[in-house]
């Protein structure tokens, strides 16, 4: 059998266990899309059915045993791990260590993993390769001529799609496992709302995370909605949990459908067709950065400081770059001068 038969290339940026909460009596949920120009159209589908793109995370230029590894190898453990804690955290049990690092693993997942994040990542990795190009285009000419032709080529491969768009992957992964970033969701307190009183269902989306700026502050909080009558809260302080509590169970609801409708570019999925008056007024219409966004601008600084330091790398090394050509070509040529002297 042809191993590419078993891709799977379906990949999901919203995973089938996290919408079986949505599922009616048939298994299946509401998929709401804009399938032509801004109307929203609702569709009942399958879990498999609503939350994926084809082949988004897949490198292409890999063997196909290993272009979908972001899928099969990292993102469907982590998936796995996360429904067994989603499981125990509905049925109101208390959390081991490692079902607490599996679910905040989970959770550093959907604050990367969308499909928006994932053109984002490209185009941001895009930008940086060429802004390396100048310097690389100083060493290349600093080549003697008659070498160029191996490098060229490689400078050409440099800044192609099929390269950037790994680079993309790795550091989405990066990202998404970042020791950093789960163990801060991890230290948060955390709670689970449950608003059966509430008037209407909780939504979700491509865009499911709630959360300010940070997580080290005191006002940090992150908001999730894992069913239609149930948000995950996690919070830097738990008097904010209490804070949050305070609030009515329809205030919630509309807060947190506000958020997933409101900043969805892709996907919103519910129970039912009940809200799509409420979903075609706000699908896509205030789209707040993501997490991803922010990141140019909080490590402006920092890459500003590294492009200067490869500016004056490049121009080092193109500089050098010529004597140290001919010393290693003067030492190739010893070398076939003491081979042939010792042959003959």
């Amino acid at each position: 059998m042809n191993s590419s038969s078993n891709e799977p290339k379906k990949h999901h940026f919203l995973p089938e266990f996290y919408l079986g909460e949505w599922r009616d009596a048939n298994r299946q949920i509401i998929r709401f899309t804009k399938p032509y120009g801004n109307v929203v159209k609702p569709k009942r589908v399958f879990t498999a059915g609503a939350g994926y793109i084809e082949r988004l995370y897949a490198v292409e230029g890999l063997p196909d045993e290993a272009k979908h590894d972001m899928e099969s190898e990292f993102l469907s453990p982590v998936d796995s791990r996360a429904a067994d804690a989603l499981r125990c955290m509905l049925a109101g049990g208390d959390f081991t260590q490692a079902q607490r690092m599996a679910w905040a693993g989970f959770l550093a997942t959907l604050l990367f993993r969308m499909p928006d994040d994932i053109a984002r990542l490209k185009d941001r990795i895009f930008q940086l390769f060429e802004g390396m190009m100048p310097g690389l285009e100083r060493i290349f000419d600093a080549i003697p001529s008659h070498l160029r032709e191996g490098a060229g080529n490689a400078l050409g491969e440099f800044n192609s799609k099929a390269i950037v768009a790994r680079r993309a992957i790795e550091s989405a992964r990066q990202l998404m496992a970042d020791d950093k970033v789960v163990g801060g969701l991890a230290r948060l307190e955390w709670s689970v709302f449950t608003v059966d009183d509430a008037k209407h269902d909780l939504l979700t989306s491509d865009r499911p995370v709630i959360h300010t700026n940070g997580l080290n502050h005191p006002d940090s909080h992150l908001v999730v909605p894992i069913g239609p009558r149930r948000l995950f809260v996690a919070a830097k302080e738990r008097r904010l949990l209490g804070k949050l509590k305070q609030a009515s169970q329809d205030e919630l609801v509309r807060a947190s459908n506000e958020f997933v409708v409101s900043n969805a570019t892709v996907v919103v999925c519910g129970r039912s067709e009940s809200q799509l008056n409420f979903i075609q007024k706000r699908m896509g219409k205030e789209t707040q950065p993501s997490l991803l966004a922010r990141l140019p601008e909080l490590q402006r600084e920092t890459t500003e400081l590294l492009k200067r330091e490869w500016e004056h790398q490049a121009s080092r090394i193109a500089a050098l770059l010529p004597d140290r050509l001919k010393e290693l070509e003067a030492s190739r040529s010893e070398k076939d001068v003491t081979t042939n002297t010792t042959t003959g």
